[in-house]
Formats: C-alpha cells, structure tokens, sequence
C-alpha cells in the first residue's frame, strides 16, 4: 500500500463544516484510505463533537491523535487563535495508540503502562508521537524514560496547549476518547524519522544553584526560596499566568559529548506561593547549577532557518511523507510576533520543499531524542519528517 500524508486548516466556526474544509485539503495529496489522523484544535471548539465529527467522517477504526492546541502550521499558514482546526492524516501505514488519563500521579508509571500497551516494537522502521497534558504537575522527563525503559528510546510530540494567557486547562485526542490529565501515545509503522531541532536561548551568565529540590519541584534557589527568586529576576507578581514565564528559564548542561546547541532550557509551570516552589515540567536535582537564560528574536528566528538548511541536507536521499512541527508556544505571537512566526514556517517549508505535507504544533513542552535519549525540551522547536523506508 502506498503511503501518504496531507494536511489541512480551518478557521471556520462550525466544527462539522471546519473538517470539512480542512479534509478537503488532505485529499489533494492523501492517497487511499488514511491510517490516522493527527489533529489540533483551539479550544473555542467543543471537544468531544470534534471528536465525534471526526470519526464519522474517517470510520471508528481509525484513531485520532493530538487534542488541545494555541496555534498550528501547515503549509503556506501559521496562525494562532481560539477556534480553528488543523488536521495531518496518514495512509499505508499501521499504528498502534495507547493512553492513561492521569499522568501527574506517577508519571514514570504512566509511561511504563504506555509502552505496555504498546508492546514490543517492530524490528522495522517506526515512529512514536506522543501528547501529553501539561499543567497538572507533569514529570515528562520521567514520562519518556519509562518509554525508554520500556523499549521507546526515539519519542517525538508535544505537550497539548490552549490560547496564550490565564492557564486553563488541556486536552488530549487518544484515539477514540478525549482526555484532560493525560497522555496518549502513537506507534507508526513503516516509516522513518529524520529530525531537527532549536532553540535559540542564550545564557546571560548568572549562574544559581540548587539548594532544595524534589524531583521536578525546585524548593530554593542559592538557599532562598526558589518563588522568591524567580520574580525579582523577572519583576513580576507570583501569577499563574504564561506571560511571566514567556521569555525567561534556567539552562541547565547537557551530558558531556551531547551535540546539542547549548543548555537545554526548563520554564516553570506552576507557582506554588504558599511553599514558594517552582514546579517544571522537568527534574532539577539539588546541586544543579542553572544559568538564567533569555531569547532574542534574532537568535529564534535565524537558528530555525539554519535548522531546516540541515534537516534539508539530511533528507537529500530521503522521500519524505510529512513534516511535523513541534514549536514552542512562547515562540510566535508571544515572541516573534504573529507575521514574523508565519513567516519564519514559511520559509523552512520553502527550504525543506513545499510539496512535502506539513503540520505544526505550538506546543506547551516538547519531546524529541537528542543522540540516544529522548529529552523533554522548553523553547525549543523540533522538526520530524516522517519518510518512506529506503527499499
């Protein structure tokens, strides 16, 4: 069987007459039935009737993956907004999906039982995705290495988001279900993954240490609470809102040999202002030291450029299948600005090739491998094409 992609978007308010739109899109390229769908969508529209419109039209067999989202790409578009849908779809492959629907309990828990139901992976080319919800007090980290643990080195997706602002809440698609503290993973067999990535944060040379922390909650910073700090660096109140945490992280350093561009960056997701934590996505052991780092919209945009000059390079022998997308929610309108961030996809889609179907994601944290282990990353843009086996 042939295997194909396409991809779709739509602005339009009702949801039925958005697949619409946006499926009639895939069908320019899609070839035969589709295997599964991957979908964003802004949270104006209704969960479970978008789940349920979707199914109708592909049939109950065939999963949908992804869920909540602030913005999506495909090709020639970027935008964000709180009603809109984005739609990949992918035939002439097999999936498998698995999901849990509370993964802030025990994280590395819920990512053993994933890779159970997984089972085994095929000796043959395959892809992982996976989505997950991030504002419950998430440990992704551990999330993906009890995917490793459990045979699932390689995982590539995004943690599910909302519009920029107040923290709300997500949602997950897990095949035929929707769920809003958890996780669903996909397994798509007979492809390949040729992957990239950035960031574009730079180190302003403060270093701070951690003095107390428990897994992914770091207690104090140089022996102060860790809140404390947090906002005299920023100069804000200790709000639960986005736009504090918009442009500012600590860097910590990658494992000695790790090609990697610079220190991987972990941004607070939660504020505690009764024990004065701050809580990641992420671990910070004690002992730590993390720099605070800032981006420069130079730096973000350029670095995503040169990104897709060498995923281009890596792909010269490839036949690609589907660009996916996992950017960043604090890099477009937050950051570059919504006409900046358009036009930077554009233009990786210009170098990469505008006949290979594309799907972004602005995502509220991200997972990619980065050499033999997969990572969970904070401003960072990873890039995956999905593509064809070499015969």
């Amino acid at each position: 069987m042939t295997i194909s992609a396409g991809s779709g978007i739509s602005t339009h308010v009702n949801i039925s007459e958005a697949i619409e739109e946006a499926w009639a899109q895939i069908q320019k390229t899609l070839k035969g039935d589709p295997s599964v769908v991957i979908a964003y969508v802004g949270v104006a529209h209704e969960r479970q009737s978008t789940l349920n419109s979707l199914r109708e039209l592909v049939g109950p067999s065939v999963p949908v993956i992804g869920g909540s989202s602030q913005g999506a790409s495909i090709g020639g578009e970027a935008l964000e907004q709180p009603r809109f849908l984005a739609l990949a779809a992918i035939s002439g492959v097999t999936v498998t999906t698995a999901s849990v629907d509370d993964i802030s309990k025990d994280s590395a828990a819920s990512g053993a039982e994933l890779a159970a139901a997984l089972g085994a992976p095929p000796e043959g080319p395959h892809a992982t995705v996976l989505f997950y919800d991030p504002l419950g007090g998430v440990n992704a980290q551990a999330l993906v290495d009890s995917l490793a643990d459990g045979g699932y080195p390689h995982v590539y997706g995004a943690a599910t988001g909302q519009p920029w602002g107040k923290f709300v809440g997500t949602y997950q698609f897990a095949a035929d279900r929707v769920t809003e503290k958890g996780a669903t993973v996909a397994r798509i067999d007979g492809v390949e993954v040729i992957a990239e990535l950035t960031h574009g944060a730079e180190s302003l040379g403060l270093e701070l240490e951690v003095t107390k922390s428990e897994g992914n909650i770091v207690y104090e910073l140089n022996g102060r609470p860790a809140l404390d700090v947090w906002c005299e660096q920023l100069g804000v109140e200790p709000e639960a809102d986005v736009e504090n945490s918009a442009n500012w992280a600590l860097g910590m350093t990658m494992p000695a040999g790790t090609n990697y561009e610079g220190l991987i960056t972990r941004a607070p997701f939660s504020l505690d202002n009764e024990a004065r934590t701050l809580v990641f996505q992420a671990p910070v052991p004690v002992g730590a030291s993390v720099q605070v780092c800032i981006r420069t919209q130079d730096a973000v945009y350029d670095r995503a450029l040169d990104m897709s000059k060498r995923l281009k390079n890596a792909l010269t022998a490839a036949d690609p299948v589907l660009a996916l997308g996992f950017e960043c929610g604090a890099r477009p309108s937050p950051f570059l600005g919504a006409e900046k961030a358009k036009e930077e996809v554009c233009a990786m889609q210009q170098t990469i090739g505008v006949d290979t179907p594309w799907l972004g994601t602005y995502a509220w944290g991200e997972i990619a491998p980065v050499g033999d282990r997969t990572y969970f990353h904070n401003f960072t843009f990873p890039l995956a094409v999905l593509v064809r086996p070499n015969a």
